[in-house]
């Protein structure tokens, strides 16, 4: 992953809105995970308990929960995840940004710096001597995938003197890169800290990105991640070891192109479309040589039926060095259910020493057949879109690919939220052919839909077309925007564009220069598509052709109802255009290579009537 310093330079170069039109990429508004899931009567249940938590207290904020432990911690502003970096010592990070615990920007939030998210311990039994030698440590990551703080931000960390109830401020890092997480040892040797009822806090000081005078591009900023944090009596300034080997980052997908993809195109191309691996990262913190053994689980949710389930060998891992190991996969998903969808849980674990800490040694993935594709992870730790002057009918595409003749009936965008809702905007939902790894013919179109942050969850709102567009192999899907005005798309910055994400201004498609993956995905028709009919008509009915097969000419009969001007393009096998025509009912393919092609019927504004299969033989 690219330094998040580079992630934001675009947006850099849009802080005044007279500039040509370009890519912008800029912080969220709004963490739809942390807005949608936050009750604060039951999270905060158990917060304000009176009994002070003993030594040691620790947390390396490994779990599923999303919010600080409130065993632990007595807020909940700082969001646990394992997506905010890459450089991670084990699964699960602390972060403190300009969100907070309902997921929405701080109140008091500006372009000044101002304190924003904090991060304080319950009250803890400090009752000790200087003598015990007691020591607070903890890592911290500047930045990491997501915004870079700047020079004037800060991540600070204060201790609690109960007598006098007051803070004061221990330490410091001012906002400036870090090569992955740093480690820090404080002492507690001052006694007006040693006595029931301390605490710690960390508060990340932050400027908020984006243009006041454009709301949409407003938005969150200034990073701090944290991690493994200690605080024991019997140490020194030299216990800075982590003995622990841990998975890092999280299991992604065991399908070679998509996270997520319908389940009667996978079981159509599972010999191709499986991995032959399953991934499994982890790091050895520790000093010495660590014996692991992983180990790889699957399991089929429709029945809780272990399918796979075996032990991925076992080998040294050397002293504070990572491990990626491709573990040989000799299966394919596969279910006795007879639904159209699939779930299957992906687990991996590690078989480490005894006295290793364990609970960060499983990680889960649900690998998820629907009736979508998806490349992102369904997490935006970014917003994407196109702003500024030649802006106004920009496109962003993103391609895909069908292993099934197919429609595509809709799109999923994950907009983000933006002041004022300012980026609720009109725009078309659009499907291309692919013509040499870029977009190439409309296939087609349906425009009014306003860009709208979904309730859902993971923040996915559908927007349908007025007729599905049918699709063959590789394909493209985006939108055309009505404006010059920022969109805001949430962006995942944790998968590569690979050169499938191109976006269109002053005539051109361009490779899309983010450093992640636009969250789009295309919903596909599936099992209940029209097959084709004895005339070969598909969509709909209001075209015909014969002869087909053909050896060059071809006559369109027009149905009742279909309109006198039309356009038509030929499409061969593999999506690309390879030859339009005006208003004709004669077209003549003879100049084409022998095969299968599909003719686009459509009106002069690019509405879809008819697509039609034909065979040309020579």
């Amino acid at each position: 992953m690219k330094n998040s310093r580079a992630i934001f330079l675009l947006l850099a170069a849009v802080l005044t809105l007279d500039v040509s039109g370009q890519e912008v990429i800029t912080g969220l508004i709004r963490n739809r995970q942390v807005s949608d899931a936050f009750r604060p009567a039951s999270v905060l249940k158990g917060a304000t308990a009176e009994e002070p938590v003993p030594l040691p207290f620790s947390d390396d904020f490994t779990g599923d929960s999303i919010f600080p432990s409130v065993t632990r911690w007595a807020d909940l502003q700082a969001f646990i995840n394992n997506t905010y970096s890459v450089r991670q010592p084990s699964a699960g990070i602390a972060t403190l940004d300009c969100l907070d615990e309902r997921g929405l920007l701080h109140e008091g939030a500006s372009q000044a710096v101002f304190p924003a998210d904090r991060l304080t311990s319950r009250t803890i039994d400090l009752e000790y001597q200087p003598s015990d030698s007691i020591f607070l440590s903890f890592l911290f990551e500047a930045g990491g995938v997501a915004d870079l703080p700047e020079a004037g931000d800060s991540l600070t960390l204060s201790f609690w003197a109960p007598e006098e109830q007051k803070w004061y401020s221990i330490w410091q890092a001012t906002g400036e890169a870090t090569n992955g997480f740093n480690m820090v040892i404080i002492p507690v040797t001052d006694t007006r800290y040693l006595m029931k009822g301390f605490r710690f806090m960390f508060t990340g000081h932050a400027s908020l990105a984006g243009v006041i005078s454009e709301p949409s591009q407003a938005g969150n900023a200034d990073h701090w991640n944290i991690d493994h944090v200690l605080l024991d009596k019997g140490r020194s300034v030299h216990d800075t070891v982590l003995r622990d080997v841990a998975l890092t980052l999280p299991p992604r997908s065991l399908v070679k192109e998509y996270e997520a993809m319908p389940w009667r195109h996978f079981r159509q191309a599972y010999l191709s479309a499986m991995s032959p691996v399953a991934p499994v990262k982890y790091r050895n913190n520790d000093t010495i040589v660590r014996n692991v053994t992983r180990h790889v689980t699957i399991t089929d949710m429709s029945d809780n039926t272990v399918v796979r389930d075996f032990d991925a060998g076992a080998a040294n891992a050397q002293p504070l060095s990572d491990v990626s190991y491709n573990a040989p996969l000799l299966y394919t998903y596969n279910t006795t259910a007879s639904a159209d969808t699939a779930q299957f849980m992906v687990t991996i674990s590690l078989i480490t020493d005894d006295f290793d800490p364990k609970q960060n040694d499983t990680l889960r993935y649900i690998q998820k057949f629907s009736d979508y594709f998806a490349i992102d992870d369904g997490t935006a730790e970014a917003g994407y879109g196109i702003n500024g002057q030649g802006s106004n009918n920009a496109m962003a595409a993103l391609r895909f690919r069908s292993f099934l003749p197919d429609s595509v009936t809709g799109i999923s965008f994950c907009f983000n939220d933006a002041y004022d809702n300012a980026n609720q905007r009109a725009f078309d939902i659009m499907v291309w052919a692919d013509v040499n790894g870029r977009p190439g013919a409309l296939l087609g179109s349906s425009d009014g839909p306003v860009a709208s942050p979904a309730g859902e969850i993971n923040g996915f709102v559908t927007y349908m077309f007025d007729t599905p567009v049918r699709v063959t192999d590789n394909f493209w899907i985006g939108w055309r925007q009505n404006s010059e005005k920022f969109l805001n798309a949430g962006l995942d910055l944790n998968t590569a564009p690979a050169g499938r994400q191109y976006f269109h201004l002053s005539g051109i498609w361009q490779e899309s220069q983010a450093p992640g993956i636009i969250m789009m995905r295309p919903v596909m028709k599936g099992s209940g598509i029209p097959n084709s009919s004895d005339n070969g008509t598909l969509i709909n009915n209001l075209f015909s052709l014969y002869p087909n097969p053909t050896d060059g000419l071809v006559t369109l009969v027009p149905a009742e109802g279909a309109p006198d001007d039309f356009t038509i393009d030929v499409i061969s096998s593999s999506g690309a255009l390879v030859m339009s025509s005006g208003n004709t009912e004669r077209p003549d393919l003879s100049r084409l290579a022998a095969g299968n092609y599909m003719l686009l019927v459509r009106t002069r504004d690019g509405r879809p009537l008819s697509l039609l299969r034909v065979a040309l033989v020579k």
